[in-house]
């Protein structure tokens, strides 16, 4: 559950991720009309792909049931797991038009599946397999996950990764916060993790990484933390660590759009606010 944000979906829920387990359900050759509505047909669809998967038939699609039901698919594919994806529509910016579900992967898809990827922190190989269903998951009612920052990644790649090095030094990392998420930063995750839990530990930063990881920082304050929060909110911040008036309206600004009330302080819905795509 740290890298895989898998969201339970079960009767009475209405988005495109149940859509898009109708679809699948449909991959997987069980009758089930694609409407988006869970409902007692898609319910009895599911424990029957339950019941012969081996897997508790209670019709909820959780983690286990999802890591089951998810088909990867690529270029070249074709069929309802296509369709499962492309009905996502993936609109990655304004004025792009939904993704055409045609049920061919074919460039279109790959491109629009790869920009996903790179919005989340994810492989950016194209591909939709378990890694990538489990945020599109997320595209329900319910609070957005936290994206990934992997080893491997830049800031070019993930305008997270300086934020997470600054939080990590902040937590008594050594690291350099060089916008490189190398073998060094994380080895860092890996640390902090050890003192989160005994358990799940990995070098990749994610859902369970970064509620603990982050810190309340205001004006008057000072530090990595600041220098996070500085590398994060739009307009362009000197990143100097020092939380004056410049980095208090800065902050403001971003809250009044995305992540209200406008009170200046960069607490946790506001650190969960500045990492998210600002479109999607």
């Amino acid at each position: 559950m740290n890298t895989k944000p898998w969201r339970t979906a079960a009767s009475g829920a209405a988005s495109p991720a149940v859509k898009g387990i109708q679809l699948l359900l449909r991959a997987h050759g069980r009758t089930v009309t694609p409407d988006g509505s869970f409902g007692p047909a898609t319910r009895a669809a599911v424990m029957a792909f339950q019941s012969g998967s081996g897997l508790t038939a209670d019709g909820v699609v959780g983690p286990a049931t999802w890591a089951r039901l998810v088909i990867t698919t690529r270029s070249g594919s074709s069929g309802d797991a296509v369709r499962a994806v492309q009905q996502f529509g993936l609109v990655s910016s304004p004025g792009l038009d939904p993704l055409v579900v045609d049920g061919t992967y074919g460039p279109a898809t790959t491109e629009r599946v790869t920009e996903f990827q790179r919005q989340w922190g994810l492989d950016t190989d194209g591909i939709a397999g378990p890694e990538t269903w489990s945020f599109l998951s997320t595209m329900s009612p319910g609070a957005s996950p936290w994206p990934l920052v992997k080893r491997g990644a830049t800031q070019d790649s993930n305008w997270r990764v300086l934020a997470a090095q600054h939080l990590l030094r902040a937590r008594g990392a050594t690291i350099a916060a060089d916008g490189s998420f190398g073998p060094a930063s994380g080895a860092a995750v890996r640390t902090f993790e050890e003192t989160l839990r005994s358990t799940d530990l990995g070098t990749t930063l994610g859902q369970l990484d970064w509620p603990s990881l982050v810190a309340t920082v205001r004006r008057g304050d000072s530090g990595e933390a600041v220098k996070a929060a500085q590398t994060l909110v739009p307009g362009g911040l000197t990143v100097d660590g020092s939380f004056g008036a410049l980095t208090e309206a800065a902050v403001r600004d971003f809250q009044a759009m995305f992540a209200p009330p406008s009170d200046g302080v960069v607490g946790p819905a506001t650190w969960h606010a500045l990492t998210q795509p600002l479109f999607d």
